[in-house]
């Protein structure tokens, strides 16, 4: 998958309303404020406000459970410790960790 297929998916699970993707623009709140599509792939501060909607409950294990993504997370990693992966990896386990990563 490509970095901004991979950022529009993670701002979709996020709540962002997209007004027209091939500008990367997307609607805020009110419908009327447009901003920048967080650059999830390249930068760790958005990845880590993306991985706070993950589910830390009763589901934490399961398909959109934080659990769960850090397992994702561990297995893309491989060899390296997750407190060091980047954030293009990060955004790879959210994408899979929801279920929406094409091969």
């Amino acid at each position: 998958m490509t970095d901004p297929e991979i950022n529009h998916i993670i701002a979709e699970f996020c709540g962002y309303k997209f007004i027209t993707f091939n500008k990367g623009w997307i609607a805020c709140g009110d419908g009327e404020t447009q901003v920048n599509i967080p650059d999830y792939c390249n930068d760790l501060n958005a990845m880590h406000e993306a991985e706070k909607t993950l589910s830390r409950g009763q589901n934490y294990h399961q398909l959109y459970g934080f659990g769960f993504y850090v397992n994702t997370l561990t297995q893309i990693c491989y060899q390296q410790h997750i407190l060091t992966a980047t954030a293009s990896q990060r955004a790879e386990a959210f994408v899979r960790t929801i279920d929406k990563w094409k091969d």
